[in-house]
């Protein structure tokens, strides 16, 4: 039987490129279409109950929000705090909750500012967690990349070969902010994450980036692929507007 993943939503950031909304708000509690992000996902990880052992945010800015509003919800989840956000990039925020977790996992990870139709979220932990790959990212194979996009590029057998903004040649998709990581590779990445404490250039890693050295150190990354038009990173105002129109949508 396959056993069920520890969820982490990585929501400490500050959503600095959404101005006032974002200095005030969560980008975990942007309202989109009347419903939060945070309740959006929630709602898909509750879904997906018999694949999930636990949840867990890692909160740092407005964290008080954060866990007001989880005061008043149904569901069990912890809280992960990281006084660091700030200084240090996603990868603290991951590495601090993986510090919690089994080394072995499994583990489904989560970026707050993703806004995912539900249903693509159950598939997703799932079928991830079901899967043969000790690591399995959701990636986005048909959406026109941009600047900002996350870039993956794979492998001839289907594997990762890259994952970046930049510097990622023949990129097939965009990693969407979802991910399932387990055994051996869930232990390699955590090494690369540990590797990065106490080095000041390592401040503005993300943990995206570590994922890329694992798989250059041959970890094998499978894709899943996420269906395109059903998801929105949200950045900055024009994302938001994306997001509302995508949920207007019939």
């Amino acid at each position: 039987m396959t056993p069920p993943a520890h969820v982490v939503i990585l929501a400490a950031g500050r959503g600095s490129r959404l101005g006032a909304l974002g200095g005030s708000t969560p980008k975990w509690l942007l309202r989109v279409g009347g419903r939060t992000l945070a309740d959006r996902q929630l709602a898909g990880i509750a879904r997906a109950a018999g694949a999930v052992a636990s949840v867990r945010v890692v909160v740092g800015h407005a964290a008080d929000a954060i866990e007001a509003e989880l005061a008043g919800r149904p569901e069990a989840v912890g809280l992960v705090a990281n006084p660091e956000f700030a200084e240090l990039n996603n990868w603290w925020s991951l590495l601090r909750a993986l510090r919690e977790l089994p080394d072995d996992g499994p583990v489904a990870v989560l970026n707050a500012d993703l806004l995912a139709d539900p249903e693509a979220v159950v598939a997703f932990l799932e079928q991830a967690a079901a899967g043969p790959a000790d690591g399995v990212l959701a990636v986005d194979l048909e959406k026109r990349l941009t600047d900002e996009s996350m870039k993956v590029s794979l492998a001839p057998d289907g594997r990762l070969e890259r994952i970046g903004k930049l510097d990622v040649e023949r990129p097939v998709g965009e990693y969407v902010g979802m991910l399932l990581v387990r055994g051996e590779a869930l232990r390699r990445l955590r090494e690369v994450l540990e590797g990065f404490v106490g080095r000041p250039e390592a401040a503005n890693e993300w943990y995206e980036g570590a994922i890329g050295r694992t798989a250059a150190d041959g970890v094998a990354w499978g894709v899943w692929g996420m269906p395109t038009g059903g998801w929105v990173e949200i950045d900055d105002d024009r994302d938001l507007e994306l997001a509302e129109s995508l949920v207007a949508a019939p």
